[in-house]
Formats: C-alpha cells, sequence, structure tokens
C-alpha cells in the first residue's frame, strides 16, 4: 500500500497539524478515505496511506475549497438571502446564530465548521456570538471573509509547498495566526514589524480551516469552550496527540476528544499517542488578537 509523507506538515506547529487534519477533510465525501498518522521522529510530520499522493490532495482540495467558499458555513445569511449583521466578524445575534446553526446543519462537511465557531447560548458582553478559543482575528481582521479569501486565492502550487515543505513564506492572502511563528516572542527585528505585511503559506492556511471543523464549541457557564483547548480566553492552551497507528478519520475523532488530556494517560499508549503537544494561547491587550506561543510536549510515551 505504501505511505505519502506530508514533509511539509510538522507536528509541533498548531498551523501545520490542523491542515493535516484538512487533508482528511478534503476527502470527506468520498468513499475512500486517507488515514492519517505522524512519524516518529524528533520533529514528527504527517503520514498518509500511500495511494493518496500529494498531487492527488491537491486536486481534490482545490475542489473542496471551491465548495466551502460559497457555502453557509461561510456566508451567513438571513432566510431572505441577506447578510447577517456583522457576519464575517462572526458577532451574530442571539437569533441568527440558531438560524445559522439551523442553515448549516443541513449540509455537508463544511456545516461542521459553524459548531467549530460559535455555540447557540453562548454570548459575550455586548449580547453577540463568543466565538471558539481559536478565533484569532479582532479588529479589521473578519475571520470569514479572510477565511473565503484563501479558499479563493490558494492555487495549486501553495498546496504542493505546502505538503511538501519547506514553507516559503511568499503570499500575501491573509493568516488565522495559528502558525507559530505569528508569536511576537519571534518578532525580534530592527524595525517594528506592525509596518510590515505580514507574508503567508495560503495552502496550510486553507487546509488548516477545514481542520477547525474538527474543533466544536460548546456553550460553558462563562463563555464559549472549545475542544483542545483550556484556560481562560485571555490566557489559554492548546494541547493536540501524535499519534503513530493509521487512524480513519472517525478514529482521529475519537483522539482529538479523548487524548489532549492528560487524565486520559493511562490509556494513551494503546490508543497510539507517542506524544501530546501543547502551545499557550496568547491575546494582545489591544484588540484581542491571538496567537500561539511555542509548542512543547507535554507528554512523551
Amino acid at each position: 500500500m505504501g505511505e505519502t509523507h506530508l514533509t511539509g506538515l510538522d507536528g509541533t506547529n498548531p498551523l501545520a497539524f490542523f491542515a493535516a487534519l484538512g487533508v482528511q477533510e478534503v476527502f470527506s465525501r468520498d468513499s475512500e478515505q486517507p488515514r492519517l498518522w505522524w512519524s516518529d521522529d524528533v520533529i514528527p510530520h504527517a503520514v498518509v496511506d500511500g495511494e493518496f499522493s500529494i498531487e492527488r490532495i491537491a486536486d481534490r482540495a482545490l475542489e473542496t475549497f471551491s465548495d466551502w467558499k460559497d457555502s453557509p458555513a461561510l456566508n451567513p445569511r438571513l432566510p431572505d438571502g441577506t447578510l447577517m449583521k456583522k457576519s464575517d466578524e462572526l458577532k451574530l445575534a442571539s437569533a441568527d446564530i440558531r438560524e445559522y446553526l439551523d442553515q448549516t446543519r443541513r449540509i455537508d462537511s463544511a456545516g461542521r465548521l459553524a459548531t467549530s465557531l460559535v455555540a447557540e447560548g453562548s454570548l459575550d458582553n455586548n449580547g453577540a456570538a463568543k466565538p471558539s478559543d481559536l478565533y484569532f482575528t479582532a479588529g479589521n481582521q473578519k475571520f470569514l471573509k479572510m477565511a473565503r479569501d484563501l479558499m479563493e486565492g490558494t492555487a495549486r502550487e501553495d498546496l504542493l509547498v505546502g505538503l511538501n515543505g519547506p514553507w516559503n513564506y511568499e503570499s500575501k492572502l491573509p493568516s488565522l495566526m495559528w502558525d507559530v511563528s505569528d508569536d511576537r516572542v519571534y518578532a525580534l527585528t530592527a524595525i517594528n514589524p506592525a509596518k510590515d505585511k505580514k507574508l503567508t503559506n495560503p495552502g496550510p492556511e486553507a487546509l488548516a480551516v477545514l481542520g477547525m471543523s474538527l474543533h466544536p464549541v460548546f456553550a460553558g457557564s462563562e463563555r464559549t469552550l472549545t475542544q483542545g483547548c483550556s484556560g481562560s480566553w485571555k490566557s489559554g492552551n492548546y494541547s493536540w496527540p501524535i499519534w503513530e497507528k493509521p487512524a480513519s478519520p472517525r478514529m482521529v475523532k475519537s483522539l482529538l476528544a479523548h487524548a489532549y488530556s492528560l487524565e486520559s494517560v493511562r490509556w494513551l499508549k494503546s490508543w497510539g499517542v507517542f506524544r501530546i503537544m501543547n502551545s499557550s494561547i496568547r491575546r494582545s491587550d489591544q484588540g484581542g488578537y491571538g496567537t500561539f506561543g511555542p509548542s512543547e510536549i507535554v507528554w512523551e510515551a
């Protein structure tokens, strides 16, 4: 059967991890779907079944992006067809959250993105939707518009470079701030980096939007709770498993639901998990822009 090594998708980087999940998601409507696992290296990279070549993944991803960018999940609308107020920012009113989730539950994989962004009954102090902990945009950055721009603008070559590596940071398409290199700790330059146009890797960014859809949110007593995340909104953490046994999409969903918590440590080896990673979630005092801090190993077999 063989293996296809996605050497560009480094399991220690949340963006690359989300992108690897997105690789499975692009085949979610197909009868034949890839299994996913990670190489046993100091820096593990994603691996899928050999019949899913990098070229095949790229071609199928472009078809999926075309479907997703026009889906209700990325274009929240009222029953009359008009866009919901502040829809691109996901600052939805309570009634609009219900309408948005109701519309998207009728569609296929793209609909899961909606349930990974907002939860009914989970509102901020202004009565608008309180989004996922993985929502890092703020101010002039509008999450859904940025996601649509990625789906529209990502080219086949962007995907091939992203999956093969090394990443080249040459695109002006938006970043959803999931790359660990986005953290300000890395911005040790002689000039203010805020004045520079950020360059990105759109292939992994677009795939990562698909991968985010595997992180559902729930209404908590004080705020929206996100699978895989802990801590507070201003100072949180994201934890994720790295596994060595080939896992089907359903198995991956189960691993994400259970293996991120060290409370499950006695089961981890039997599940094929050999490492648990963690990155802090940092938000700026001005605007609330989010970034991931450098990742660390919090458990290893």
